[in-house]
């Protein structure tokens, strides 16, 4: 019996957070020996927040590259694997992919923690606003807003970003989060 689609997606910030979900973003995709093909994708933001909004004493951002994972459909999975992710998608493991629920306009899709890439923060023109502590909840500060190409559609929620960063050290440093 094949679970239905469940959503870990809720609206994505003004500025650029880490999980952020974009429709559309240049992907080099290789296919075997042959030659890259850059296309356009679905991709997770997965450069950490303190990256993202790290500024220098003046005040200026200090966002140079922003780093990503594509997102897969689910239906490119055999089926148990695709239940198994499903299934599973509460837990930690396994560490090298995870299940980002159903995506509007996408379809169900996952990600593989072994496919990062990155491209210029450039591409998304971010901009420094500014925000109050209401809209941060973590006090008055200036965020990096995209001002092109700003094709987000959600960002995962809270949860699945806290489990994303535990996957991603586990599965670069191959190391057993503590229980």
């Amino acid at each position: 019996m094949t679970q239905a689609a469940l959503s870990v997606l809720v609206p994505c910030r003004r500025w650029l957070s880490q999980g952020d979900v974009f429709t559309s973003v240049p992907i080099v995709r290789f296919n075997g020996l042959e030659r890259p093909e850059l296309t356009q994708g679905p991709a997770l933001l997965v450069t950490h927040g303190c990256v993202i909004d790290k500024k220098t004493n003046s005040g200026a951002s200090t966002l140079e590259y922003l780093n990503f994972l594509p997102v897969h459909s689910m239906g490119a999975l055999q089926p148990h694997q695709a239940e198994e992710l499903r299934r599973k998608h509460t837990e930690v493991r396994p560490f090298a992919v995870m299940y980002v629920g159903d995506i509007p306009s996408l379809g169900e899709g996952y990600v593989s923690l072994k496919r990062p890439y990155t491209l210029p923060a450039s591409f998304l023109d971010p901009q420094l606003v500014p925000f109050t502590h209401e809209d941060t909840g973590d006090g008055d500060d200036l965020r990096p807003v995209p001002t092109r190409a700003d094709t987000r559609i959600g960002m995962l929620d809270d949860e699945a970003v806290g489990r994303f960063q535990i996957k991603w050290m586990a599965h670069w440093t191959h190391l057993e989060p503590e229980a």
